[in-house]
C-alpha cells in the first residue's frame, strides 16, 4: 500500500474520532477536548499536505504498525522524546507479557498425543497465533496455527482478538466447521475491513484429526516413509462474513505426525534471497522421520537456521508438531 493510499484509507478513522470527541465535549474538560481536537486536525492537515506518516524530524517513513495502531503519531521510533520512549517500552513489555500468557505450554503429552511447538516473533511481539488445548478427558485435543495481517504491536493486538474469539467458541463445544464460520463472522464484525487472518485448526481424537483451513499454509503429514500435503482450504478469516469452511479428515498411525506452521518458516530466506519453501520444509521433515514431537520441532528449526545462515528473519515463525503416540 502506497503512503497516499494509506493516508486516504485512514482519513475516515480520524474523522470518526473527531466526531466522537465533539459528541463527548460536554462531559469532559474543555481544554482536554480542545487539545485532542487540535491533534486530530493536525493529522488531517498532514494527510491533505501529503506528509502524513512522515517523521517531522528526519522525514523518513514512520513505522507502519505504529501508524496502524495510532494514526496520530508524528515521529518515528528514533526520534521519540525520552518520556515517549519510556512509555513505548512499557507498552512493548506489557504486550510481550500478555502474548506470552496467551501461548500454551511448549510441551503437552496426553494418552494418545504428544505436542510441541516453536514460536518466534519477529520483534518483541508478533502476529502469529498458536493453540494446543485439551478438550475432553478422553484425550481429544484442539490445535491451531494462524497468522494475522500486519506485524508488530498492531498485529499482536489482532492476534489477541482472534485468540479471545476461539477460546470463547471452544467453550461452546461446537463442531469444527461451525467454530470456523463463527470465528470468521466475529472477526469480520470486530475488525477493520483491511484486516484478515489465516488459520488452520484441528480437532484430534485417537488416531484421527479433523482439519479446517482458512487460507493458511497447507498442513503436512509425516508418515513413516513420506510427507503428505493436506489440501483443505477456505478463505482467510475477515474477508466475507458468510464464508464456509469444509473439514478434511486425516488418520495418523502410531509414530506419525501432523505439522502446522506459519509462512515465516516456509518463506525463510538465506543470504542469496532464496526461500526454504514448502519443498525444503518437507525435505527437513523426511530427514528426521521417526522423531517425537519435541525432537522433530528442534531438528526442523535447526535446519531452518542452517539454511538461513547470516540472513535475518523477515517474519514471525511458528512450527507446531502433533505426534500420535504408540
Amino acid at each position: 500500500m502506497t503512503p497516499a493510499t494509506a493516508a486516504a484509507s485512514v482519513r475516515p478513522q480520524i474523522l470518526a474520532r473527531r466526531n466522537r470527541l465533539q459528541a463527548a465535549a460536554g462531559s469532559v474538560s474543555a481544554d482536554y477536548v480542545r487539545d485532542l481536537l487540535a491533534e486530530v486536525d493536525a493529522a488531517l492537515a498532514r494527510i491533505d499536505a501529503g506528509t502524513w506518516g512522515i517523521c517531522e524530524i528526519c522525514h523518513d517513513t514512520i513505522e507502519a504498525d505504529r501508524l496502524q495502531a495510532n494514526p496520530m503519531v508524528r515521529f518515528c521510533l528514533d526520534h521519540l522524546s525520552a518520556s515517549e520512549r519510556d512509555a513505548h517500552q512499557q507498552d512493548l513489555d506489557l504486550a510481550t507479557q500478555i502474548q506470552n500468557k496467551l501461548l500454551p505450554p511448549c510441551d503437552l503429552t496426553l494418552k494418545h498425543w504428544e505436542a510441541h511447538y516453536h514460536y518466534e516473533p519477529l520483534g518483541a511481539v508478533g502476529g502469529d497465533y498458536c493453540a494446543v488445548t485439551p478438550l475432553d478427558e478422553d484425550g481429544s485435543l484442539f490445535i491451531a496455527v494462524g497468522d494475522v495481517s500486519g506485524k508488530g504491536v498492531a498485529a499482536s493486538l489482532l492476534m489477541t482478538h482472534l485468540s479471545a474469539i476461539l477460546r470463547s467458541l471452544l467453550s461452546l463445544r461446537v463442531p469444527l466447521p461451525e467454530l470456523m464460520s463463527r470465528a470468521n463472522r466475529l472477526f469480520c464484525e470486530g475488525t477493520l475491513g483491511s484486516h484478515y487472518a489465516t488459520l488452520v485448526c484441528g480437532r484430534a481424537t485417537p488416531g484421527r484429526i479433523e482439519l479446517s483451513n482458512a487460507g493458511h499454509c497447507p498442513p503436512l503429514v509425516l508418515r513413516r516413509d513420506r510427507v503428505e500435503r493436506v489440501d483443505c482450504a477456505g478463505l482467510p478469516l475477515g474477508l466475507f462474513c458468510g464464508s464456509e469452511y469444509p473439514v478434511t479428515n486425516v488418520n495418523l498411525a502410531a509414530g506419525e505426525s501432523l505439522v502446522l506452521y506459519s509462512d515465516g518458516l516456509s518463506e525463510a530466506e538465506n543470504a542469496d534471497g532464496n526461500q526454504l519453501g514448502e519443498a525444503g520444509l518437507m525435505d527437513s521433515l523426511k530427514r528426521h522421520c521417526g522423531a517425537g514431537a519435541e525432537a522433530l520441532t528442534h531438528a526442523v528449526m535447526q535446519d531452518v537456521r542452517r539454511f538461513r545462515g547470516s540472513a535475518h528473519p523477515a517474519d514471525d515463525v511458528t512450527l507446531l508438531v502433533l505426534s500420535h503416540r504408540s
